[in-house]
């Protein structure tokens, strides 16, 4: 009576016989390719876990390595700008000792050459007054046409230069 009914809401044989093959096909899967799949899965998903981790990892050691480097670079400005402070102090210090120095020998130069000026104004002075008094004796002799006491003459020349070279010094 089933198959004669023609009432397709009914199930018949062919339904059974699908819902076995189903069930055995579904058991199949569940025994056979499931595990592996889920084992794969799992094994995947530590594998993405494990990345994340590390890149967590990395990114906190690169972090950490950028701040090293990041103090180091500005302790190496900092030694350089010392360096740098250092080194215009010692440029100032050589630049006064050596004005100094410079100043120094330049007194001692202006002291030695004023020595040598007075020394050799001392000598002219006195070659001069020896060379004038040999003079006036020689033109005396001639106007006069006799010898005069050269000793004499000499000291009263030597003092006529000497109050002559006085008032010089006085103007």
């Amino acid at each position: 009576m089933l198959v004669g009914t023609g009432d397709f809401l009914l199930p018949n044989a062919t339904f059974f016989a699908e819902l076995v093959g189903f069930l055995f096909v579904l058991g199949f899967l569940a025994k056979w390719v499931l595990p592996p799949l889920k084992k794969i899965m799992a094994e995947r998903q530590e594998e993405i876990r494990s990345s994340i981790e590390n890149a967590a990892n990395a990114k906190s050691d690169a972090n950490e390595l950028f701040e090293q480097a990041k103090a180091e670079l500005d302790r190496a400005k900092a030694e350089a700008r010392d360096i740098v402070t250092r080194a215009n102090a010692v440029a100032t210090q050589l630049k006064e000792e050596g004005r100094e120095r410079g100043q120094g020998e330049y007194d001692r130069l202006v002291a030695a050459a004023q020595s040598d000026i007075e020394q050799e104004k001392v000598r002219v002075r006195e070659e001069v007054g020896r060379e004038f008094g040999q003079m006036v004796v020689v033109a005396a002799e001639r106007v006069i046409g006799a010898e005069l006491n050269a000793e004499r003459h000499t000291q009263l020349i030597q003092e006529t230069i000497n109050q002559a070279g006085t008032e010089a010094e006085g103007k």
